[in-house]
């Protein structure tokens, strides 16, 4: 036999998921395991022709095979049928949303999910059998789900609840019933015992946190106390109520708590009773109203998570300002870096005052901007101390009508809370970021972030970071793994590189750890930032945490030494923003104070604030790189305020080298990612201001489709150190006249170097290919073509060119260039030949011969350099040396005269 049970004092929950339970086992029969709550019991009485329960005592408990247990796994609140888990031969199911105690039946079959509702646990697997409902059990798997989630206003919502809640409408769920039932108008007997409770109401601080006692005795037993419970906290806006209630000969503890540091389960636990975080009940047999009292005073003491202070969520260093600062200098100050209040402090450092914009914007509106500040700040400041609780913030914060509470040691200022800060406190950090990750509650938990970094990070990335760890644990440091590599773990994209974040002086810290792993430092002291240079090459970037203004737009900022928080805040876009704790317990925790887990999950790219392009222009070319990269789009606004910026002419602004720089990047990611950049440049009207010539043509096109399907093979040929990006960056110059591209290669700044080989994959290749074209020129031909190239020019070649081009690339590198001659000037110093010129003349001349198969060994070599240098005695020329030594020609290709091959 098979019998589903819940608990006893069934509530909704339980009773629809027994009905749940029926449907996915329709052998089993239904069984009370106790009392049922007065709002059930009117339900049943009204829908008993649909539903069959058995009387308990009409059972064999001998015949019992299987239970299904549902929303309860602890034994003791099976009633009568608590020996039967365990009992040899009986099998148990169990199916629960609350979370795991100490009291769980052991060896159980466990289906349960922490859900707001064990309905929604069962309601799941209904549909994923396809089990059609009626609208009675939608109405009745409504009601369960309501009543555990309070209309889905507890914490412990999912969005599994409120997806099921809508499921359920759709299957014809009656609201008119489950309004009726869930609000059912106190009995006469539950408005005395809530008359006495409010008598008895008293609140103490536990920790910091305000809880809510209240005590009662009745004369006879009430049932419904948590409905009584609810009630009261309604009526009194309680955030933490206990209501102790002594009634024949028992005491019922009923225990509700809005807030994530009181935990009723836990504390009910300790009285025999349970529940969830939010709610829960005990039964006291045979105590007294005083004796529960003291005891559960002993266990809110215990269990109750102190609040968090200020010292915990503060904010810092503090940006403040002297009291003798002039106004005209405090508004500029508050300008660039978007405050909207600094705290004043006197020569000794001492808090005397707080300035808003407010009062510098009056002020310098009447001209008195060379006032000093301490003439219009507020000196009746409200700050507190560090180990102020969050409730007396909030208290503070509400009283005064400020958004910002200075937060002092002494006179001191050490931090400051804002109202973002207290609301992450009170509801979880990712609160005010407005994204859920599907699947997951709020972002990856930590033990996914390690999953994570061991899977994307080779073995020597993630040894480098514990080693950081320990460093930073020893020392005192917090740090944070941040930048690319964090997105990209995230979005699954390999990248290894290894940058740092320090709160507190991050070349101090580099020296530590290059000292731990015997590798050296070099520091850049004004911007707070170190490289580590380990014995493989490898590198560790290490930056102090900083924040950045801009004096003016396109400028370089300025910096100054800041938070974490604020340290993201200074970067480009939110998918940037991201960072993993690496310190002690918190490694592996992943930081995202800007949505950019939001931004990854929506395939955007996104600036931080409006004036992101203005100050500075070069993050357009940074987003349509990441845009092409990763497939994403320019979120609508951030599109809008790109193209503002290009209209503005703030991109002609820049330093030419700055645009060089991401144009090398761009031009570094693989094909056809070049291309698409260009054209999305185009579309934002960037492509002109780099050069007004500029047009994406089918040309164009064509370059970069033969580039998409040759470079990489071309650049195999191209030879060691050769780079990527000079190839396709050619192919976006293409239709420029020589004169422009060579111009502007100068104005961007390019080195010497990367320069020639962009002209010549302009100027040298389209030749080459004519040339080339039909794969019929002489070896020597080709190599007196290919020669004077650079390896990015020889592979633009063999990108442009035809089959017959790209055999005679082949052939060159594979084959030709590395034919050796065997002869070398001493051999011609030896035949009496005087050294000039003419050497390089005559070696050119050997080696084309050679390379066209009609020199073969040294003696030939040898031979032909005779004729060369002295001529033919028989016919009495004079040779390439001339008279004198001095050669007056030089063969075709050579380069110079001691060119030696």
């Amino acid at each position: 036999m098979e019998v589903i049970l819940g608990h006893v004092n069934v509530d909704f929950d339980a009773f629809a998921s027994m009905v749940a339970a029926k449907k996915l086992y329709p052998e089993a029969v239904m069984v009370f395991a106790g009392s049922v709550n007065r709002n059930v019991r009117e339900f049943i009485s009204l829908h008993g022709d649909v539903l069959e329960f058995k009387d308990p005592r009409a059972l064999d408990a001998e015949a019992i095979e299987r239970l299904i247990v549902v929303d309860n796994r602890i034994a003791e609140r099976l009633g009568e049928f608590k020996d039967l888990p365990g009992r040899p031969g009986v099998e148990v199911f169990v199916y629960d949303h609350h979370p795991p105690s100490e009291k769980d039946m052991r060896g159980v079959k466990d289906y349960s999910e922490e859900t707001g509702a064990t309905t929604t646990v069962l309601l799941k697997i209904i549909r994923r059998k396809g089990l059609a409902l009626t609208p009675f059990e939608a109405t009745l798997f409504a009601l369960g789900i309501h009543e555990d989630t309070g209309s889905l206003t507890f914490a412990g919502t999912t969005y599994d609840d409120a997806e099921a809640l809508a499921y359920l409408m759709r299957e014809g769920a009656n609201l008119n019933v489950i309004t009726h039932f869930l609000g059912p108008a106190l009995t006469p007997a539950q408005h005395e015992l809530m008359k006495r409770l409010l008598a008895g109401l008293e609140t103490r601080r536990v920790r910091g946190i305000l809880v809510a006692l209240a005590k009662a005795r009745m004369e006879e037993y009430v049932e419904g106390a948590s409905v009584v419970a609810g009630k009261l906290a309604e009526l009194e806006n309680l955030d933490v109520v206990f209501t102790i209630s002594e009634m024949a000969g028992r005491v019922v503890v009923v225990g509700l708590s809005r807030l994530n540091q009181v935990d009723v389960h836990e504390v009910l636990s300790g009285l025999g009773g349970g529940g969830h975080s939010k709610a829960g009940s005990a039964v006291l047999k045979g105590a007294t109203l005083r004796q529960a009292e003291r005891r559960l005073q002993a266990l809110l003491e215990e269990k109750v998570r102190p609040l968090v202070t200020a010292g915990e969520i503060m904010s810092g260093p503090v940006r403040t300002i002297g009291e003798d600062t002039p106004i005209a200098e405090a508004s500029r100050r508050m300008q660039r870096t978007g405050h909207t209040a600094f705290p004043v402090v006197d020569a000794e450092g001492d808090l005397v005052g707080i300035i808003s914009r407010k009062d510098l914007d009056k002020a310098g509106h009447h001209g008195l901007g060379h006032a000093p500040v301490k003439g219009f700040m507020t000196r009746e400041l409200v700050s507190v101390d560090e180990g102020a609780s969050l409730l007396e913030i909030q208290e503070l914060m509400t009283t005064n009508a400020i958004g910002r509470l200075p937060v002092v040691r002494g006179r001191k200022v050490v931090g400051i809370v804002t109202r973002k800060d207290v609301l992450r406190a009170l509801h979880g950090k990712d609160y005010l970021r407005g994204f859920t990750v599907p699947g997951r509650a709020a972002g990856f938990t930590r033990s996914e972030m390690i999953e994570l970094m061991e899977r994307g990070l080779p073995g020597e990335a993630q040894r480098l970071l514990r080693a950081m760890s320990r460093v930073a644990e020893e020392e005192g440091f917090e740090i944070f793994l941040v930048g690319g590599v964090v997105r990209d773990l995230l979005l699954g994209y390999p990248n290894l590189d290894l940058d740092v974040v320090v709160e507190g002086d991050g070349i101090a810290f580099a020296r530590l750890l290059a000292a731990a792993l015997k590798a050296r430092v070099r520091s850049h002291r004004k911007f707070g930032t170190a490289v580590v240079i380990l014995p493989t090459g490898r590198r560790i970037d290490v930056a102090s945490a900083r924040t950045e203004f801009y004096e003016r737009p396109a400028a370089l900022p300025t910096v100054e030494m800041s938070s974490i928080r604020q340290d993201l805040y200074r970067r480009d876009f939110t998918i940037n923003t991201m960072a993993v704790a690496l310190t002690g317990d918190r490694f592996g925790e992943l930081l995202d104070y800007f949505g950019g887990m939001r931004d990854l999950e929506r395939r955007q790219v996104r600036i931080l604030h409006n004036l992101s392009f203005v100050e500075d222009p070069t993050r357009i070319f940074r987003a349509v790189r990441f845009e092409q990269r990763y497939g994403f789009q320019l979120e609508r606004q951030t599109e809008m305020l790109a193209r503002r910026a290009v209209e503005m002419e703030i991109v002609g602004e820049l330093t030419n080298a700055r645009v060089r720089d991401e144009l090398i990047d761009i031009f570094s990611e693989p094909c056809p990612l070049p291309y698409r950049a260009v054209e999305r440049l185009r579309d934002l009207g960037a492509l002109r201001v780099l050069h007004p010539d500029l047009e994406v043509t089918r040309a164009m096109g064509e370059r970069f489709r033969r580039l998409e399907k040759h470079l990489s093979e071309a650049m195999e040929l191209a030879g060691e150190g050769a780079k990527k990006w000079i190839p396709s960056l050619a192919a976006m110059l293409g239709e420029l006249p020589a004169r422009e591209a060579e111009k502007w290669c100068h104005q961007m700044r390019f080195r010497r170097e990367d320069a020639e080989a962009i002209m010549q994959c302009l100027e040298r290749v389209p030749g080459a290919i004519e040339a080339l074209r039909e794969g019929k020129a002489a070896p020597s031909e080709a190599a007196h073509l290919l020669d004077p190239m650079s390896g990015e020019a020889v592979a633009y070649l063999y990108v442009l060119g035809g089959p017959g081009v790209r055999k005679s690339v082949e052939m060159y590198v594979n084959i030709w260039k590395n034919i050796p001659l065997e002869i070398s000037g001493h051999d011609l110093s030896a035949m009496g030949l005087k050294p000039s010129r003419a050497y390089g003349a005559i070696l050119a001349r050997v080696r084309d011969e050679k390379l066209d198969g009609r020199v073969r060994g040294r003696d030939e070599e040898l031979a032909l350099a005779r004729r060369l240098a002295f001529g033919s005695r028989d016919n009495g020329a004079a040779g390439l040396a001339g008279e004198g030594g001095e050669g007056p020609t030089r063969g075709r290709g050579a380069d110079d005269g001691s060119r030696e091959r």
